[in-house]
């Protein structure tokens, strides 16, 4: 799902903003221009709380303090990537426990957009799933599904209602992942994790070893920031396997 497609779906008051669970791999510091000589110009660990086309929510340790309109740079980073993102504070609260900095992206040139695409879409095709029909297709078979934006689709499948898991599809953004039969060695099972591509009209195109790796990294990303209606133990599996 592109910028110009989860804009549609904004109000006039805000943008989405899409959930980054706290188990999520996708790892943020914020640079803080800020006024306050303690907190300017360190690099903040933070953990990410949701993201949107233009902009995130960040929390942060009390230490940390800004103010509406400074500037600050947003650090994304999972599994060898890294993403500087320029912006400005929206807004800044702070409780007893933790500071919440929501932060304003500036417009982001087309090489910006172009790598902040596949994290932004694979965050959503995650948090964005809603349960869907089930239905069993065999006595030994349940199909259950979840379904998000654009493509974005889960199914599982269990040996019967409620029972044991024993097979996923997980179609992402650029990218689906399936695992046909699960074992309970959990590291045989991520090994055994094929992958295609989501477009249209390229099912069963093999992939190259670049688009593997895209892929891969895709899963681990989705795979470790379901919605919380999911249930637990696909959240569990799919975290092992991904």
């Amino acid at each position: 799902m592109s910028s110009d497609e989860a804009k549609a779906k904004v109000s006039k008051r805000k943008q989405v903003r899409y959930a980054v669970g706290d188990d999520c791999r996708l790892r943020a510091t914020i640079l803080l221009r800020s006024s306050d000589e303690a907190s300017a110009n360190k690099q903040w660990s933070g953990t990410l709380m949701d993201l949107s086309p233009e902009g995130a929510h960040v929390r942060l340790s009390l230490g940390a303090l800004a103010y509406a309109g400074e500037r600050c740079v947003l650090t994304l980073s999972h599994g060898g990537t890294k993403l500087e993102i320029k912006g400005s504070v929206a807004h800044y609260v702070c409780s007893a426990r933790y500071s919440v900095c929501g932060m304003r992206f500036d417009s982001l040139s087309t090489a910006e957009d172009k790598a902040y695409q596949p994290i932004f879409q694979a965050i959503v095709a995650g948090a964005s799933l809603a349960a869907g029909p089930s239905v069993t297709e065999s006595p030994s078979r349940h199909r259950e599904e979840f379904r998000g934006p654009s493509h974005a689709k889960l199914v599982v499948w269990r040996d019967k209602p409620e029972g044991k898991l024993v097979g996923f599809e997980f179609t992402m953004a650029r990218y689906a992942a399936a695992l046909t039969t699960i074992g309970a060695d959990m590291a045989k099972n991520k090994t055994q994790v094929h992958f295609r591509s989501a477009a249209s009209g390229s099912a069963g195109a093999p992939l190259t070893r670049t688009q593997e790796l895209e892929a891969r990294w895709e899963f681990s990303l989705a795979g470790s920031n379901l919605a919380k209606a999911i249930a637990p133990d696909i959240q569990q599996l799919l975290r092992l396997v991904s």
